[in-house]
C-alpha cells in the first residue's frame, strides 16, 4: 500500500509539453498550426519594428541633411506607424487561437485524471496521503497549462524575440550583445530559486489547504447545513477553517518573502545593465561608431526589451516555478500504479473461496478480517451479521473485488482473483451501499446508472448532460425495479414521471431518506447481475417494510449469489445461510434454526433485539 502512494515518477518539461500539446492535436490540429506560426510571426515582428525604427530615423536624418525626399521619409514614416498596429492584431488573434486550443486540451486532459482515479485500487482511497495527493492533482490540472502555454511562449515567442534582438545588437555593436547578455544572469538566478521554494510551498501546504476546504465545506455545504446548524458547530469550523487558511498563508508568505527579498537585490543588477547599455550607446554616437538612426532605434527599443525579459523571467519563467510543482502532481499522479489483472473474461461464480484471508487497511495495526475461510456456491443467498465493527462490510468489498486480501487468496472458480482484471471483476456484479449516493438527476437517471449499457447513453462524450431519446423498452424496466423496491411511483411529487429531477440543487424535488434508499434499491436491482450485494440499505426503511423488500429480493434473486448485510436479524432468516461475525472472524455459521439452536452470538443478539418489538 504505500509504494502505491508513495511511487511517484518525476515528470519532465517537455515531456507535458508533449502530452498537452499531443491530447490539444488530436482534436485541433489546425490549431496548433495556426498558433505555432503566429507567435513566430509576433516574435519576429518586434525585432523586424527595430529595423523598422532605424530605417526611419536614419531617412529622417537623411531628409535632414539633404539626402532623402519626403515621400520616402513619409512611407518610411506610414510603415513605421501601421507596424505597431500590425502586431497588435497578430498578438490578439493568436492569443484567441491557443486559449481555444489549450482549452481543449485541459478537458481532454480532466478526463484522463477522473479516468485514471477510476483504474487506480480503491483500497487507496482509505489512506488519506492519497486523498492528499489526488487533492494535488486536480490543483495540478489547473496549473499544467499555466506551464505548457508559458514554455510555448518562451520558445515560440520570447526566445525568438530576443535571439533576434540580439543579431540585431551583434550588428549594430558586439559590446552591446555582451552587456545584454550580462543582464540575463540576475533574472536566471532568481527563477532557479523561484522554482525551488514555490515546490517546496506546494508539498508542506496541500494538507493545510485540503483541510481549510473541507471545512469551508462543513460550513457553506448544503450536505452538511442540517447539523451544522441544528449543533451550533459554525463556530468550530469557522475556527478549524481559520487555522488551517491561516496556516496555509503563513506558508505562501514566508515563501513569498523570500522570493520578493531575492528579486529585489536581483533587480538591483539587472537596472545595472539597462543602464550600462544606455551609456554605451551614448559612448558609441559621440564617437561616430554608431549613427543616429542605430541609436535611436536601439534608444527608443530598450524599454520593450527590457521589459521583455523581466516579463520572461518574472512573468512566464516565474510562472513556470510556481506551477511547476503542481503540475508535476498531475502527471506523478497518472503514473500511479494500477491494479493489474490479466484474465478480462466472462465469470461463471459458479464457486467462490476464500482461503485464509485476512485484510488490513492502510495505516491500521489490527486486521478488519482475520483469517477468513468461506466457500460461496452460485445462487446461494448469504446474510451477514455482526456488531458494528465486526467486518461484514469490509468482507462484501473483498467478496465484490474493490479490496484485494493483505493475505490468503480468493478463487473464483479456481482462478485468483489478483489475475483477474478490474473490468472482469466488477462485471454482472451490483451492490446497494448503506451510504448511497442522491444522484441530481432525474429518477430514470438515478435508476439507469447503474447499467448504461443496457440502453441509450443520457449523455455523450460530446454533448455532456445532453439527455438522449430512450431507447424502446426501456421505461417499462425501469418502472419494474422501482415497483420491486416499493418506489411511490404514482406519488403526487413525480409531476414529470420518471423524467422529474430530484435535488433542489437544480430546481427539482426533494425525496425523503427512506425515498432515496429505496431509489438506491432500485439501482442496484436495474443492473444486470449475477450477484448482488445488499449492505444494509434499508437502515432509513422500518423493520415491516424492510421484511417485505428482502422477501422480494429473495424472488428476484432465486438464481443469483447474494449477500444481505444487516443489523436487523428478523430479515437475515430469507437467507441460505447466515455468517456470524465478531472482531473481523466468522465466530459462526447456518440456517436461523440451526443457530437459535445454539448457544452463541446469534441467539443473543436476536434474542436482544426482539425485546424492542414486544
Amino acid at each position: 500500500m504505500d509504494n502505491k502512494v508513495k511511487q511517484v515518477k518525476p515528470f519532465g518539461l517537455f515531456k507535458m509539453i508533449r502530452h498537452m500539446v499531443g491530447a490539444g492535436a488530436k482534436r485541433k490540429p489546425l490549431h496548433l498550426i495556426l498558433f505555432i506560426s503566429l507567435y513566430i510571426v509576433t516574435g519576429l515582428s518586434s525585432t523586424v519594428y527595430t529595423f523598422v525604427k532605424q530605417g526611419f530615423f536614419d531617412s529622417v536624418e537623411g531628409l535632414a541633411g539633404g539626402r532623402e525626399q519626403i515621400g520616402a521619409v513619409a512611407a518610411f514614416g506610414v510603415v513605421t506607424s501601421l507596424f505597431p498596429v500590425l502586431i497588435f492584431l497578430i498578438s490578439n488573434l493568436s492569443a484567441v487561437v491557443l486559449q481555444v486550443f489549450f482549452k481543449t486540451a485541459e478537458g481532454y486532459m480532466g478526463r484522463e485524471l477522473n479516468e485514471k482515479a477510476a483504474r487506480i485500487d480503491p483500497l487507496v482511497y482509505e489512506d488519506n496521503r492519497f486523498l492528499d495527493q489526488i487533492n494535488k492533482a486536480y490543483v495540478g490540472l489547473q496549473s499544467v497549462g499555466d506551464v505548457v502555454v508559458g514554455m510555448l511562449m518562451i520558445l515560440l515567442n520570447q526566445s525568438v524575440y530576443l535571439i533576434s534582438m540580439a543579431v540585431y545588437l551583434f550588428t549594430v555593436k558586439p559590446a552591446l550583445l555582451i552587456m545584454f547578455c550580462v543582464s540575463f544572469l540576475p533574472s536566471i538566478v532568481g527563477t532557479v530559486v523561484r522554482k525551488r521554494l514555490y515546490a517546496k510551498l506546494e508539498h508542506t501546504a496541500a494538507p493545510c489547504r485540503r483541510r481549510y476546504e473541507y471545512f469551508e465545506k462543513c460550513i457553506c455545504n448544503r450536505e452538511y447545513v442540517k447539523e451544522t446548524r441544528l449543533w451550533r458547530s459554525e463556530s468550530f469550523f469557522k475556527k478549524m477553517f481559520g487555522k488551517n487558511l491561516r496556516e496555509y498563508t503563513r506558508l505562501d508568505w514566508q515563501t513569498s518573502k523570500h522570493v520578493l527579498l531575492t528579486e529585489l537585490g536581483l533587480r538591483c543588477l539587472t537596472l545595472t545593465g539597462y543602464v550600462g547599455i544606455i551609456i554605451m550607446m551614448f559612448y558609441y554616437l559621440s564617437k561616430g561608431e554608431i549613427g543616429v538612426g542605430a541609436f535611436a532605434a536601439v534608444f527608443t527599443s530598450l524599454d520593450t526589451l527590457f521589459s521583455r525579459i523581466n516579463e520572461l523571467f518574472d512573468v512566464q519563467i516565474g510562472g513556470i516555478g510556481r506551477a511547476f510543482g503542481p503540475a508535476q502532481n498531475f502527471f506523478a499522479f497518472l503514473n500511479l500504479p494500477e491494479r493489474q489483472g490479466l484474465y478480462d473474461g466472462a465469470l461463471k461464480r459458479e464457486v467462490m473461496e476464500l482461503k485464509d484471508v485476512s485484510f488490513t487497511y492502510p495505516g491500521s495495526d489490527r486486521p478488519a478480517l482475520d483469517h477468513i475461510n468461506l466457500t460461496i456456491h452460485k445462487g446461494e443467498t448469504l446474510a451477514i451479521v455482526g456488531i458494528n465493527g465486526s467486518g461484514k462490510s469490509t468482507l462484501t468489498r473483498l467478496l465484490t473485488g474493490l479490496y484485494l486480501p493483505t493475505t490468503g487468496k480468493i478463487l473464483i472458480d479456481g482462478r485468483n482473483v489478483e489475475e483477474i482484471s478490474p473490468k472482469a471483476l466488477y462485471r454482472d456484479v451490483s451492490a446497494v451501499f448503506q451510504k448511497y449516493q442522491s444522484y441530481k438527476m432525474t429518477v430514470e437517471e438515478n435508476v439507469r446508472i447503474s447499467d448504461m449499457g443496457k440502453g441509450d447513453s443520457v449523455g455523450d462524450d460530446n454533448d455532456a448532460g445532453l439527455r438522449q431519446p430512450r431507447a424502446a423498452g426501456m421505461e417499462p424496466a425501469v418502472l419494474d425495479v422501482l415497483e420491486k423496491a416499493d418506489f411511490p411511483t404514482d406519488s403526487g411529487k413525480l409531476t414529470e414521471g420518471l423524467q422529474t429531477m430530484l435535488g433542489k440543487d437544480f430546481g427539482g424535488i426533494d425525496l425523503s431518506g427512506g425515498q432515496w434508499q429505496r431509489l438506491a434499491i432500485a439501482r442496484g436491482l436495474y443492473r444486470d447481475h449475477d450477484m448482488i450485494v445488499l449492505d444494509e440499505p434499508t437502515a432509513a426503511i422500518d423493520p415491516l417494510e424492510e421484511a417485505d423488500i428482502y422477501r422480494k429480493f429473495a424472488e428476484i434473486s432465486a438464481d443469483k449469489t447474494a449477500f444481505i448485510v444487516t443489523h436487523r436479524l428478523g430479515s437475515a432468516q430469507i437467507a441460505d445461510r447466515i455468517i456470524v461475525m465478531d472482531a473481523g472472524c466468522i465466530v459462526d455459521m447456518g440456517t436461523h434454526e440451526e443457530l437459535m439452536q445454539r448457544e452463541g452470538r446469534y441467539r443473543e443478539m436476536y434474542h436482544a433485539q426482539a425485546k424492542w418489538y414486544v
